[in-house]
């Protein structure tokens, strides 16, 4: 078999919300392809900030992150797209005036509405209720109060991420997004409100994907994307191998070449043995 390049979406396809948690299997099913000199590739819409040290720490040969607006060759940045300032200004203010919570992913850092940064402090910290806590936490990821926000930071944005519980606010702010930008919003039932994004038209995981395969002189075949989400579907539609994983969207099991197990029953080590990619 050809040396793989692996592209692996984050949540739902390599961290498990349920357990909070990279499964064990799924670890040694990268350290494993690893070693069989495949390159192993992170395709996530999280902006870096947002990527825990223990993903980072796996053996990791570059990142799609923000959906496509940044990517990275082992440490090396390939490729970035910033925001249009009209449109993000503009989309910034509609999202005050309507109570819609969200948090402005930048380049190295997020500043994020007090419903966003509430709802993430609470994932960091288990629900811990200490609010200075959760700032220093938040601080150390690089996240801070969308307050604190600098016009030199407006320039660095590269996506927007929408965490509300106001759905029919929500529902107008998609409505109102212009031609230059694209986006989708759908129910989270593990964090229990509405979960978003509006990224850059013609930047996906798909697209990042292409950068990394251009700038290694890899072929297209020689690619292998997993992923569960609506923001996978670029990337499983352009890869030359597409898993979606057992608890995928059906818009991605329709969309992929194969459909593994769920992330809970090993769902990625599966679909690594399943293709060779590991022993």
């Amino acid at each position: 078999m050809n040396h793989k390049l692996i592209f692996i979406d984050i949540d739902g396809t390599l961290f498990d919300h349920k357990k909070d948690d990279i499964p064990e299997s799924a670890k040694e099913a990268i350290l494993n392809a690893k070693s069989k000199g495949h390159k192993i590739f992170l395709s996530t819409g999280r902006p870096y900030a947002d990527i825990d040290q223990e993903i980072l720490n796996l053996p990791l040969d570059g990142m799609i992150i923000s959906c496509g607006a940044v990517v990275y060759v082992e440490n090396k940045l390939i490729y970035c797209t910033t925001y249009p300032q009209k449109e993000l200004i503009s989309l910034i203010q509609f999202m005050l005036d309507n109570n819609i919570g969200f948090s402005l992913d930048g380049i190295h850092k997020n500043h994020l509405t007090e419903e966003a940064f509430n709802c993430l402090s609470g994932l960091i910290l288990k629900n811990n209720e200490d609010s200075e806590l959760s700032r220093a936490m938040m601080a150390k990821n690089n996240c801070f109060p969308f307050e604190e926000m600098k016009k030199e930071d407006l320039k660095k944005v590269v996506k927007i991420s929408i965490f509300t519980k106001n759905k029919e606010a929500c529902e107008k702010l998609f409505q109102k997004i212009p031609d230059s930008l694209t986006g989708f919003m759908y129910k989270n039932n593990h964090l229990r409100l509405y979960n978003g994004e509006i990224s850059i038209k013609g930047i996906t995981k798909g697209t990042g994907l292409q950068k990394i395969t251009s700038y290694l002189n890899k072929a297209i075949n020689d690619t292998i994307a997993i992923g569960d989400s609506l923001n996978d579907l670029d990337i499983l539609k352009i890869a030359g191998l597409s898993i979606c994983m057992g608890n995928g969207a059906d818009e991605c099991k329709k969309a992929a070449d194969f459909v593994t197990k769920d992330i809970s029953d090993d769902g990625l080590a599966y679909a690594f043995k399943y293709f060779k990619l590991a022993d």
